[in-house]
């Protein structure tokens, strides 16, 4: 392998596999069989879905298929096609004329007539239920059993029966049946194609519907009408539908026909129960009571709906006036109220105009989404929130302006007006008539500090007592000054210095203007830088040995930042 082959492995060497692997796949029929297996159900649907092509294409072959099926084995087909033959020929047949039974309970009835105290004190004494006698009392008709048998060798597929019946047992019951329709084939149908439909046994009558694999005995108490048999017909066709190749091929086990109890229950359905006596000529009161409920019913659900009707309008009418809540939609589920909206977070909670008007908070559901309103009153409400609780200051709103007025500290004051300013309906914070306390304050502290004086025992010795308030005030005076700063203030500082009278004049200016300096130098110290160093007017007292003027004293005043 040359180089340029080993190139073109690194460089296309898995998508070369990838491309053979897929070569491989569709030159493999198996393959192919196998892949379009995996997708046919899911493309069908699909196919189907979309709309009527598939079945145009598939209508000429499937056609052309039954044709052939038909014709080379009819009897197949035929008993497949049984279940279904049987109502499509009865629906095409216009006598569908039946009778209708009375469904009123008779039990009920019977209990409100002198009839029926009598037939229950008869039940009582015959030791069976009052329902029960009253049935047997008025039964037209009804299916106690019914039996579902095996044509191809006697076998009872299914019994079932009414809870009141009597039962033996049901298996030598199908088998002598069978015999007797097997007598009936022998004895009086040469050909052996007679079969038995109908047997009188006392006070019940049996039935049996024939179809092609099974056959269906029914155990009727009464006089059954003729078009019982059809529906009974309906239901063994559809057992056919349902359970053919099970019931054909049926050997004993059960489980092989899950679920046709189900069916089979439909027969006991079958009843009709006969009207009561005299009903013309007796007043009914159980149908005029059963009216008057109903009356009842039908007034109480008209009031209901409309008292539901109305507190739903109140409910919304009073949410409709409360400041920061817009209802969008107000409706009944149920037996709640559902509410949707919208709903300002410093609004009534719904909850709470619900109690005001006298309705249950939990019946109430809302989907109310936040917002600010501009409802006077709930912007007044964020106002005082944005300014809080400060006793110093007072507030007024007229429209979009808010007027501040009182006394707090300067930065209160900068965020405070922020805070307003964000509050949605307010386009003006006027806080001018807002006193900065932090400069009240700090103007007061420097007039309590400026005159401050310093005695000297000699020269520019300050007296040992005076050096330490000296450094005392100098630290509070440059306290001052860094808060002076945050108010765009500075503290102006003037040192002057004095003597007493003795001495030469211009001798006691020096020693004024030294003593000056040595204060501006311990002041110096704790980072203040006074203004001027001054000496006293005429620098010397009055007296010539007045020992109090050899001193230097502190002005001080509160002046604007330059620029300002």
């Amino acid at each position: 392998m040359n180089d340029l082959d080993k190139l073109k492995d690194l460089l296309f060497g898995a998508e070369k596999q990838a491309l053979d692997s897929i070569a491989e796949r569709v030159e493999r029929p198996e393959t192919r069989t196998s892949d379009v297996a995996d997708v046919l159900p899911e493309a069908i649907h699909r196919s189907h879905q979309r709309g009527s092509e598939l079945v145009d294409s598939l209508t000429p072959p499937v056609g052309e298929c039954l044709q052939q099926a038909f014709h080379n084995d009819p009897q197949t087909y035929s008993d497949a096609l049984y279940p279904v033959m049987g109502p499509a020929i009865r629906k095409s047949i216009t006598h569908t004329l039946r009778e209708f039974s009375q469904q009123i309970n008779a039990a009920v009835e019977h209990s409100l007539t002198p009839k029926g105290l009598k037939w229950r004190l008869q039940a009582a004494r015959a030791g069976i239920p009052f329902g029960d006698f009253v049935l047997q009392r008025t039964l037209l008709y009804r299916i106690e059993q019914a039996y579902l048998i095996s044509r191809e060798n006697g076998l009872l597929i299914e019994h079932v029966h009414h809870a009141a019946s009597k039962i033996k047992d049901s298996d030598a019951v199908s088998a002598m049946f069978t015999a007797i329709q097997d007598f009936v084939k022998e004895s009086f149908s040469p050909d052996r194609t007679g079969r038995l439909e109908s047997a009188d046994m006392g006070e019940f009558t049996l039935w049996a519907v024939h179809g092609p694999h099974a056959l269906l005995v029914c155990v009727i108490r009464g006089v059954p009408p003729k078009s019982l048999r059809d529906e009974l017909s309906a239901i063994l066709e559809r057992i056919h539908f349902r359970y053919g190749d099970a019931v054909r091929e049926y050997a004993g086990d059960t489980a092989s026909v899950p679920g046709v109890e189900v069916e089979l229950e439909k027969c006991l359905a079958f009843q009709a129960i006969q009207s009561a006596e005299g009903d013309a000529s007796r007043t009914p009161w159980p149908l005029i009571i059963i009216g008057l409920l109903l009356l009842a019913a039908a007034g109480y659900f008209w009031f209901s709906r409309w008292s539901d009707a109305n507190e739903l309008k109140n409910f919304t009418a009073a949410l409709r006036d409360t400041p920061g809540i817009y209802v969008a939609e107000a409706a009944r589920d149920g037996g709640k109220i559902v509410l949707r909206g919208l709903r300002d977070p410093l609004a009534m909670d719904v909850s709470a105009v619900a109690r005001q008007i006298g309705i249950p908070v939990e019946s109430v559901f809302a989907e109310l989404q936040p917002f600010q309103s501009l409802e006077p009153e709930l912007v007044a409400r964020r106002v005082g929130q944005a300014i809080g609780d400060l006793n110093s200051v007072n507030y007024t709103i007229a429209g979009a302006i808010v007027t501040v007025t009182g006394e707090a500290p300067k930065q209160w004051i900068e965020a405070t007006r922020a805070r307003v300013l964000n509050v949605a309906g307010i386009e003006i914070a006027d806080f001018d008539g807002v006193i900065d306390s932090d400069l009240r304050q700090l103007t007061a502290e420097v007039e309590a500090l400026s005159g401050a004086s310093f005695q000297f025992v000699s020269g520019t010795t300050l007296a040992p007592a005076a050096d330490s308030a000296l450094r005392t005030i100098s630290r509070r005076l440059a306290d001052l000054e860094a808060r002076a700063a945050t108010t765009d203030r500075r503290v102006r500082v003037t040192v002057i210095g004095s003597t007493d009278n003795s001495g030469d004049p211009a001798a006691n200016e020096r020693l004024a203007i030294r003593r000056a300096e040595a204060v501006a130098a311990v002041l110096a110290e704790f980072g203040v830088t006074p203004d001027a160093i001054l000496p006293a007017d005429g620098a010397a007292g009055p007296s010539a040995y007045d020992t109090s003027q050899r001193k230097a004293t502190v002005e001080l005043a509160l002046v604007a930042r330059a620029g300002r």
